[in-house]
């Protein structure tokens, strides 16, 4: 099994890997902790054949536990800590983890019984020494790790994620965005988002500079925007709006060189707004079971063409099925999800311009069906959020005794400004469809959101329904 830290410390030992803000490690200082750390896990359970939970923020302990756990010959299954106590309850049924691993810091933030987990902060040593070799790597047909995920299809369930697949999105990740060693990326996404996993791989792959500073804060971000010289960050579009909000108006220092936003379809009104500011924005479409990106858009794509995820990236082709279905096969696809062709259904929806770039339309089990006609909810919070005095805008269906389903849709305002709720009808009426515009709308300070920044539909669905019950 391919070791990119290994590969990394032989290559370039002496360059900087990995920064909390009081401490740099070089790449060899880091391989170093690394094997320490796989030879303190192998008493305590981690060894061939076993599969170890972490569930911890990013912090040089979890990264270098990123590394560790799969050199014990383990599968490596992080979780984020902030999943829900029934969530992860579920998550580690599907798992069966041997063992559960944490730091210090991050177990309080942990819904689990603090006596099932061991922290990484004060591993006890082997009885026999720091010394010996790591274990032997298992078969390249080995998960290198298990990623919890809300599914394309089926619900939740744990993908297998290979070495293989993470070398390949990291070399083609370096390839698009031009990243070099004299990079710097803020760990800005939980550990057991396939993006924070890919993160750290990709970091090692192209030899720069990993800032870890715990669970996402847009101050923090600033500052180091500011301050430290960051040049990459990857956020879901509620941290970008977070960080703008952090921002105010500040010029965007020259040093910053990209801000991949994935994670969920990004509008290109919002992005325009970005670009306008003078972020470099790059624009990607991922999922867990190809290993985080399918397709890219770098800055000057971006600028160009707000809203698209670029082209699909080196090793991967994508198909649009006549539904409108996004199919993906290639390098990255993880084993036992695809069909017999190798193709893997998504369960998004998109279309391919004439230059063959990649828009995101929605997801099929978000549509609603109402008096007939399809409203891809998308579609028509592009519309909303485009209002004046809109922040952000969550379309679902509800239950409806006339129509089928009826579209509603929760609205934040925005703060700084005053919309009066008739004449907001009044503008979206004149920019959708009869059957797009809401039948209800509600207001709300935020919207909900997932443990990974989504927007949280059952939830929006559930407060529509218990008003309609109330």
């Amino acid at each position: 099994m391919s070791d990119p830290l290994r590969a990394a410390a032989h290559a370039h030992p002496d360059a900087p890997a990995l920064d909390d803000g009081r401490r740099v490690w070089t790449y060899a200082e880091l391989d170093a902790a690394v094997g320490r750390m796989a030879r303190r896990l192998a008493p305590l359970g981690a060894g061939p054949g076993s599969t170890v939970a972490l569930v911890a923020h990013p912090s040089p302990l979890s990264v270098q536990a990123v590394w560790a756990v799969p050199r014990t010959g383990s599968v490596l299954a992080p979780l984020n800590p902030r999943l829900g106590a029934a969530t992860m309850e579920r998550a580690l049924e599907a798992i069966g983890p041997d063992l559960i691993l944490s730091t210090e810091h991050d177990v309080s933030d942990v819904a689990l019984e603090a006596d099932w987990i061991t922290t990484l902060d004060d591993l006890p040593r082997p009885a026999g020494g720091e010394g010996g070799a790591d274990a032997t790597p298992e078969p390249e047909s080995r998960p290198f790790a298990l990623l919890w995920t809300s599914g394309t299809s089926g619900g939740p369930s744990a993908v297998p994620i290979l070495a293989s697949a993470l070398e390949a999105s990291a070399r083609a990740c370096v390839g698009r965005l031009g990243l070099t060693g004299e990079d710097r990326w803020y760990a800005s996404l939980s550990l057991g988002h396939v993006g924070g996993l890919a993160l750290v791989h990709r970091a090692a792959y192209a030899g720069c500079l990993l800032l870890v500073r715990g669970q996402f804060s847009a101050e923090v971000l600033a500052e180091l925007i500011e301050r430290d010289g960051l040049t990459h960050t990857s956020l879901v579009p509620t941290m970008l709006a977070r960080l703008l909000d952090s921002r105010k108006g500040e010029s965007v220092p020259s040093t910053l060189r990209c801000l991949l936003i994935g994670g969920a379809a990004t509008d290109g009104a919002l992005v325009t707004r970005v670009v306008e500011k003078g972020y470099p924005v790059a624009l990607t479409y991922g999922l867990t079971e190809a290993c985080s990106q399918v397709a890219t858009a770098p800055p000057d794509l971006v600028a160009e063409k707000p809203g698209t995820s670029g082209l699909p990236i080196d090793g991967l082709e994508l198909r649009i099925q006549k539904d409108g279905e996004i199919y993906v096969r290639g390098d990255t696809v993880s084993p036992g999800v695809a069909d017999e062709e190798g193709w893997l259904a998504t369960g998004d929806l998109g279309r391919l311009d004439g230059d063959g770039h990649l828009w995101i339309t929605g997801r099929i089990s978000d549509r609603i069906v109402t008096g007939g006609a399809t409203v891809h909810p998308l579609s028509v919070e592009v519309v909303l959020e485009a209002l004046p005095g809109v922040s952000a805008a969550a379309v679902v269906g509800i239950p409806d005794d006339v129509w089928g389903e009826a579209v509603v849709a929760l609205i934040v305002l925005d703060p700084a400004g005053e919309v009066d709720p008739k004449a907001l009808m009044a503008q979206a009426r004149e920019r959708l469809s009869a059957s797009e515009l809401p039948r209800r709308i509600e207001f709300s300070d935020s919207l909900p959101l997932t443990a990974n920044g989504k927007t949280d539909r059952d939830s929006v669905r559930a407060l529509f329904l218990g008003l309609s019950h109330a």
